[in-house]
């Protein structure tokens, strides 16, 4: 797959695709098979994140204080709440693979504002009592980052370059 062209009839003909694209996109693809692992994990730790809700709320006084029915309501609330976003990630690893492999610079940037997203939200799972999330997500993580890394290198920069587009032969 290294070296492939991108064709288009009407911007012309795109540099050769870069390995570091190439690879940048397999670990997109390796970023969606990971997001359904943290599908998953988030299914099976409904349990725990249930029981870190009742043990914050044990500290809690007065109006703070939730009823059993509220814990169970915030329990599933949040539940449903990671489990969309790991759908929603899944999709975007897939939608971000086939961008980045077209060549839109959009996506580039996109990719990248999504892994710091990734970084703040482990680092969120870490401080919130939540470790086997923040354990599973980081491979996740390191996906992330290492195609970030790839997708900013110079041979990708000139591939996202729309002024490298050469111009067909008429």
């Amino acid at each position: 797959m290294t070296g492939e062209t991108l064709r288009d009839s009407t911007t012309g003909v795109r540099p050769p695709r870069p390995a570091s694209v190439v690879t940048a996109v397999k670990l997109m693809y390796a970023g969606a098979a990971l997001s359904i692992l943290t599908v998953a994990t988030t299914a099976a730790s409904r349990h725990s994140l249930r029981h870190t809700i009742q043990d914050a709320n044990r500290h809690r006084t007065g109006s703070a204080h939730l009823s059993a029915a509220q814990v169970t309501r915030a329990a599933d609330l949040t539940y449903s709440v990671f489990v969309t976003l790991s759908l929603i990630g899944l999709v975007l690893w897939l939608v971000m693979a086939l961008a980045n492999r077209a060549g839109h610079g959009w996506a580039r940037i996109l990719a990248t504002v999504l892994a710091v997203m990734n970084v703040l939200l482990i680092i969120g799972f870490l401080t919130r009592g939540t470790p086997v999330l923040a354990l599973v997500s980081v491979p996740t993580l390191i996906v992330g980052v290492a195609a970030t890394v790839l997708l900013w290198k110079p041979s990708s920069t000139a591939f996202f370059d729309p002024d490298k587009v050469v111009q067909p032969r008429r």
